[in-house]
């Protein structure tokens, strides 16, 4: 059965409801572990080795990518500045070589990198300048989780932790020379909404301590008032974890068109192949939960119409089988020239002449007779419930 996604409309009357506690709503914690080190690091890494050499490349930030930009050369042919390009491009998402951390104080040798990398082979630079483009797109993905990670708890210990330092500061890192590079978005992000954050927490005390003065001379008053503010407290909660499903969703399932699934193959038990054009199974709990909805409300998946489709074809099959079987037993009908012989009795055939033994062998061979027909009708399919293309379409 298959399962709408996020924001599909599942409002339809007369549909059995069915909601999931807050608590099956889990969350693995390795699904951040992405953003933690683009955050508390600065960057992705991925190692490689080249000629001999051990790397480890990283990804690059706006402000380096903007500082490529004013490197491009104002001359040349579009092969060199192609070429210029890539060498730079590769030399300034190199982190480390041979063990050795190149981004401290790399303005001194990044020159000389740009002249190592230039000449390489063009196929070893195309297929890294390849590689290094797939991190960015992983480290670009990774924005828009920033906000909904901010509410975390993980999130919220480690900013009291960082809170007093720049988070790309080496002091934070731990790497030196990431001063340099500047903060990433998902950094800038992630400092701006914790201070919104607290600045949040802030009012929220000061409220808490006005209302417990207020209470001491208008009592029911603020009690009605708390109860409107644990109401909204509630729809905020509520909102944030709508939130995190719906990016968590879009961030885990997101598809480009190289990751698309094409139709798989497979062998049946009779030895024929078919097709699996889709699959339909539920990947989450509010998944499995539609589906027991849909179900509880009479609604018809695919397993229900592949199944009334089957049925359906047998129940020709047999309804044929039928007419062909009860064809057989009557036999064929008299006709107004039957009546000229007198050889044909004018009640039915005349009865087998000899004794029992020719009677039983007539019998039998009446019998085989219709077997024989019975099975070749069996063998063959109308032409109404054959498919269009010969192969057998099966959806699981």
């Amino acid at each position: 059965m298959q399962s709408p996604g996020p924001g599909d409309s599942k409002d339809k009357p007369g549909r059995v409801r069915i909601k999931v506690p807050e608590y099956y709503k889990s969350v693995s914690e390795e699904v951040w572990v992405d953003l933690e080190q683009y955050l508390f690091s600065g960057f992705l890494t991925s190692p490689a080795y080249i000629l001999g050499k051990s790397f480890v490349f990283k990804s690059l930030n706006h402000v380096e990518l903007g500082m490529l930009s004013h490197l491009r050369p104002a001359n040349g042919s579009a092969i060199e500045l192609q070429t210029s390009f890539r060498s730079t491009f590769i030399a300034y998402s190199v982190f480390i070589v041979d063990g050795e951390n190149v981004l401290y104080k790399r303005p001194a040798h990044i020159r000389r990198l740009i002249r190592t990398f230039s000449r390489l082979p063009q196929d070893i630079q195309a297929k890294l300048v390849e590689t290094l483009q797939i991190l960015n797109e992983k480290a670009y993905r990774l924005h828009p989780l920033t906000e909904v990670y901010v509410h975390e708890n993980r999130s919220r210990y480690k900013w009291l932790q960082l809170s007093s330092i720049p988070v790309h500061s080496p002091l934070a890192t731990g790497i030196a020379g990431t001063d340099e590079l500047g903060m990433n978005y998902c950094q800038q992000t992630w400092t701006a909404l914790n201070r919104l954050l607290d600045e949040k927490d802030t009012v929220e005390r000061e409220w808490t301590n006005a209302k417990f003065i207020g209470s001491c001379f208008a009592g029911k008053g603020i009690r009605a008032i708390d109860e409107r503010d644990r109401s909204r407290r509630e729809r905020d909660r509520v909102d944030r974890e709508e939130k995190k499903m719906e990016v968590l969703y879009g961030y885990l399932n997101r598809n480009g068109p190289e990751d698309e699934k094409k139709p798989a193959t497979v062998s049946l038990p009779d030895g024929r192949l078919a097709t699996v054009t889709n699959k339909f199974q539920a990947d989450s709990v509010e998944e499995l939960a539609d589906q027991l909805s849909a179900a509880l409300s009479g609604e018809k998946d695919h397993h229900d119409s592949v199944v009334e489709k089957k049925i359906s074809q047998i129940r020709k099959i047999r309804d044929h089988m039928d007419a062909d079987r009860y064809a057989m037993y009557r036999g064929s009908t008299l006709k107004d020239g039957a009546f000229a012989s007198t050889s044909v009795p004018i009640h039915g055939p005349s009865r087998v002449l000899g004794g029992r033994a020719e009677a039983e062998a007539q019998l039998s061979r009446m019998k085989e007779v219709q077997n024989t027909f019975l099975t070749k009708q069996a063998r063959q399919i109308p032409a109404d419930l054959e498919s269009s293309d010969g192969e057998p379409k099966v959806k699981t």
